[in-house]
């Protein structure tokens, strides 16, 4: 009978140290007659939660949407990770004036100008972001001696562009990293609309960028990458570095740099961006910017861009 009790006392024990949670806690548990007995559970570490915002970079009116359509500056991709599960949306409209073409001046009296509004969505999800961004343009085009055809002009639907942004990665002492790519498809009339971007061949940009908190008040980011062409007649190195400074709890000062690098002979473009974005209320954010542009190879060239936005952030 004694044995019988000791190898009954043996089952229960184990039966209650297989079916304890996997917490890592210290459990006594009363068993009458039996005495008292302390089962340790394996160590396991449950369920993994799901990440949530980073605690590093907290959400501020320098959050919006860039050009791509994913979270950034006005140009740069960066490396925020904000409360997940919700829908970014946002309108931005840049007017440019041309003025050249592959870095030499447009004959006089040639001239033209662009302007683009661009409608983007985003999903935050709890690793990543998707995003959709759709251009929809109007150009004016006369410049016969440079370019050796007779004005023209059009308007429609640009080349969109599908963006994803993983925003897993953990948060470091001071900063983060974050990287992903944005397709930019031939969606747009190329014949019509080259002018005002439209492209033959669709584009694939792969990125890495690093976002540091220098102080409470101002933020760094960096990003570098590529932009690989379908037809490989364009392939070039890109480069953007930022800093945002919160000015007031509802303003936010941004300025950057935005460079691109296509091969030797001085085939580069390079452009400072300055401006400011404006939280209202927590859910919507205005910007206006300036850009001035230093260095162009650009087919259809431009000195000054204005543009402005808003996102909303649902």
């Amino acid at each position: 009978m004694a044995q019988d009790r000791n190898i009954t006392s043996y089952l229960i024990v184990l039966l209650l140290f297989l079916c304890s949670p996997a917490q890592g806690e210290l459990q006594v548990l009363n068993l009458p007659g039996y005495g008292d007995y302390e089962v340790y559970s394996t160590g396991g570490t449950g369920p993994q939660s799901k990440p949530t915002a980073s605690t590093l970079l907290k959400e501020s009116p320098h959050h919006a949407l860039n050009e791509d359509g994913l979270v950034g500056f006005f140009v740069s991709e960066t490396a925020d990770r904000l409360e997940p599960k919700r829908m970014f949306t946002s309108f931005r409209y840049d007017y440019r004036k041309l003025t050249s073409r592959y870095g030499t001046a447009f004959l006089n009296p040639d001239t033209g100008s662009i302007g683009t509004l661009q409608l983007a969505a985003t999903w935050l999800g709890d690793w990543a972001e998707w995003s959709i961004m759709v251009p929809m343009q109007r150009y004016e085009l006369s410049a016969p001696r440079t370019f050796n055809k007779p004005a023209e002009d059009g308007e429609g639907i640009g080349d969109i562009k599908l963006g994803w942004k993983a925003t897993y990665l953990p948060d470091k002492s001071y900063y983060r990293f974050a990287y992903g790519a944005v397709v930019e498809a031939t969606t747009g009339n190329t014949d019509a609309m080259r002018p005002a971007g439209s492209k033959h061949a669709d584009e694939l940009k792969l990125f890495g960028c690093v976002t540091t908190r220098e102080t409470d008040f101002a933020t760094a980011n960096l990003e570098l990458g590529a932009i690989i062409d379908s037809q490989a007649n364009d392939n070039r190195f890109i480069y953007r570095a930022g800093l945002s400074y919160e000015a007031t709890p509802h303003a936010s000062l941004i300025g950057e740099f935005a460079g691109e690098v296509q091969s030797g002979q001085d085939k580069d473009t390079l452009d400072m961006i300055m401006g400011i974005r404006l939280a209202p209320s927590p859910k919507g954010v205005l910007e206006l910017a300036y850009t001035k542009n230093l260095r162009t190879y650009r087919e259809f060239g431009w000195d000054d861009r204005l543009q402005i936005g808003a996102t909303i952030r649902w």
